[in-house]
């Protein structure tokens, strides 16, 4: 009977020291959650404010990029044309 004292106390160690590594992420996740719930009005107005400088990008992109290309496809589709009423013209019936 007396090693089951010890043993008893070893074994509550050994729990408490599981029972600490299972609360620190616990803790962490907590924190994070309130953190997270802290935040999110102010989160919100700034996405609205980002999504607003983006549809802004996005439309400057465009713009340019459909000057820079345009000339090209008119090109093409020019030669594209010329080529299509010639062969309708030369096509032996």
């Amino acid at each position: 009977m007396s090693w089951s004292n010890p043993r008893d106390i070893a074994l509550i160690f050994l729990s408490l020291q599981a029972l600490m590594m299972a609360l620190i992420p616990l803790a962490l996740l907590a924190g994070l959650a309130y953190a997270v719930h802290r935040v999110r009005p102010v989160v919100r107005r700034y996405l609205r404010l980002a999504f607003v400088y983006a549809e802004q990008g996005r439309r400057s992109v465009e713009n340019i990029t459909q000057r820079i290309t345009s000339p090209f496809i008119r090109v093409h589709s020019t030669g594209r044309m010329t080529q299509t009423m010639l062969r309708q013209l030369t096509v032996k019936k």
